[in-house]
């Protein structure tokens, strides 16, 4: 076997707050992948 193809696609986003100074709130975006692999027969 060997990898005929592979990339990597955009998955879902999950958000999270970070709390921050004087009671405000930091968002953050932790992004996640689809990662596909073709593989073929020599």
């Amino acid at each position: 076997l060997y990898v005929e193809e592979c990339y990597a696609n955009q998955g879902p986003i999950m958000k999270r707050i970070r709390p921050r100074a004087r009671g405000t709130a930091y968002r953050i975006e932790k992004r996640m992948c689809h990662i596909t692999v073709v593989l073929n027969e020599r």
